[in-house]
Formats: structure tokens, sequence, C-alpha cells
């Protein structure tokens, strides 16, 4: 992990003069499990950081992490260096459901890693993934009320995506497993989401539900089209109208950031722009409000997009309130239809 560090910190420096023209106000230590860094390492790449960035003094600074990979000596590390948000991938506190997708930790050390994060941090993500094969609307529900009753003040709660090459995705095809059709992975959904809102999670994006506004600020980015710097292997970035990639092996990553050089890039039109900027605001519960757009692209939305949003809110999947659109309950259900009519 060193050499990744080493040249983590070479990317930093060749953004140097790019960084210096922002106010840093989020952090996201994510992608994989940043937590296997050792705290040495992770002390290297936050000092790299601090030494080019200007940090908002309101800032928010999350790392991902697994139970599994938690102790009570980076917990305090991650404090020392400023971090002020953790978000943890339980998946599910069911022991058959944890076995059965492959995750290394048991639900009672989940909840005893849970309980000792809670000591450093307040503002505490637990992660889950719902429709995981044999998994019931009790199960989910039972995650649900144990992350509550752990403190947690945002929960992420994602449907199950199969990949394929994983082996789950294999048992599935073999007959081994049987996922979720549709219907029943919409009605847990559903059923899932108010329960979330009466323990007082106030969704505020298709997957994302938090107390006392602690929603992710960092997250929010994405879904507002606001620029950003990505820093890694994988890494995307958009930055004014360019988004550009790294590479996601170590040697075309190692080589590009000695050439100080971006693997791939692509250049957004205005129109790109408005399209991503409907499809991702339509995720959050605000949905697209009107005066924002038209002033942000300067257009008139409503006329532009008039027989889209007529065909959406007649077909009850969007619905217009407060000068906004935003979607109803069948139309979070349906929103790849509904995108489709932005494209």
């Amino acid at each position: 992990m060193k050499e990744y560090v080493d040249h983590l910190l070479l990317e930093i420096k060749n953004n140097e003069e790019l960084l210096k023209n922002y106010i840093v106000d989020t952090i996201f230590i994510g992608g994989g499990t940043p937590s296997l860094l050792s705290v040495e390492d992770l002390r290297r790449l936050v000092d790299g950081l601090a030494g080019v960035i200007n940090l908002d003094e309101n800032y928010e600074f999350t790392i991902e992490t697994n139970p599994n990979s938690i102790s009570e000596e980076k917990l305090l590390a991650y404090r020392e260096l400023g971090i002020n948000r953790i978000s943890i991938g339980v998946q599910s506190f069911n022991d058959r459901l944890l076995r059965i997708i492959g995750r290394l930790h048991t639900a009672d050390e989940a909840r005893e890693k849970i309980k000792l994060a809670k000591k450093y941090f307040d503002n505490l993500s637990l992660d889950f993934i719902f429709s995981l094969p044999t998994e019931t609307l009790s199960d989910v529900i039972e995650s649900i009320d144990t992350a509550s009753e752990l403190g947690a003040s945002h929960i992420s709660l994602y449907s199950l995506i199969l990949e394929e090459g994983t082996l789950l995705n294999a048992l599935v095809e073999r007959g081994v497993y049987r996922v979720n059709d549709q219907v029943t992975d919409r009605l847990i959904y559903r059923k899932a989401t108010h329960h979330l809102e009466s323990l007082g999670y106030k969704q505020y994006e298709i997957s994302n539900f938090a107390k006392d506004g602690c929603y992710s600020r960092h997250n929010y980015k994405y879904w507002s089209m606001d620029e950003y710097l990505g820093l890694g292997m994988s890494a995307h970035s958009l930055i004014k109208n360019k988004r550009f990639f790294n590479a996601s092996t170590f040697n075309e990553y190692f080589d590009d950031v000695k050439k100080n050089i971006y693997h791939d890039e692509e250049i957004l039109t205005r129109e790109d722009k408005i399209t991503e900027y409907i499809i991702f605001k339509l995720r959050t519960n605000e949905g697209i409000i009107i005066d924002e757009i038209n002033k942000k692209y300067d257009i008139d939305f409503e006329d532009i997009y008039k027989e889209e949003l007529s065909k959406a809110t007649d077909e009850k999947l969007l619905k217009k309130f407060g000068g906004r659109y935003f979607y109803t309950e069948l139309g979070r259900d349906l929103a790849n239809q509904v995108e489709i009519l932005f494209v």
C-alpha cells in the first residue's frame, strides 16, 4: 500500500495549482476499503492533502470502512486527523445473509465495531443491501431497527445488483439462489423506506436517509452536478465542462500519474450537463427546482421539456408542487423509465 499512497501523493501534487482555486468543504476517502490503510499511510495521505487545499472550517470529512477492519487505534487516528464522519459497510445484521454474500464479518462483530465507532464519531452512516437471496422483509426491518438502536445518524439502503464474475452471480445463474423479481424488490423498498421514516430517518435521495440533517454533503455534490476532484485508481472528476477518469489497474495508474495525465476524458456539452443534472437531481427528494435549473443553465426548463414533463406527470411518475418537480412513489420505482424521457 505504501507505493500506492506514494502515487496518490504525487497525484495530489500534480493538482496543486488547480486546487488553489477552490475552497474544499467535503472530503471522502472511499472506494474499496480505505480502512485497510495503515495509520501511517493514512496520515501521510491526509498531511499531503492538507498541504495543498484550502479547507473550509465547516468541512465534512468521511472515511469508508468495513466492520472487520475497524480498530480503536484507527478510530483514534481518524479523529486526530480531522475525520468527522464514518461510513460502515454492514450490508445486513443477519449472519445467514452475510455468509451468502461472502462478507468477512458477523452480525455480532458489526454490532461491537459500530458501538466502538460511536465512541469517537457522532456522525455515523451504515450501508445496507436489500433483496439478497433468501432475505425477507422481516430481515430488512430487523437490520434497520438494529441500526437505529445502535445510533446511526445516516442509513444507505441499496437494492442488490449482481455483478458478472462474482461468486454470488454464478450461484444465482446455476439456480442455487433466487433473487427477487421487480415487484417484490419494490415492495420491500417501499416498506423499508416507510419504516425508516417512522424511525426519524428522513429520505433525501432514492437510497439515502438521515436523522437531524446528517445527510451526506459530499454525495449531494454529485447529485447537484457540482465540481469535484477524484484522486486514486478508478477515480473520476468533474471540473467545469470536463469529466476525466483514472486508470483502474495499478500499473496504468502509476504510469499515468508519473506522466501527469488522465487515463480518459470527455468534454460535456451544455446539453449533456443539463440532461445529467435532471437525472441526478430527480434522484433527490428535493427534485428539480424550476428557478434553480433555469438560472444555472439559462433555460426555460418547462418550455424545453414540456412534452416530457407532461407525459411524466400524466403517468403519475412526477409531481409538480411548490415550484419544483419530484418523483412520486411510483416514479421512484420506475426511475429508469423517467430518465429515458430526458435522454
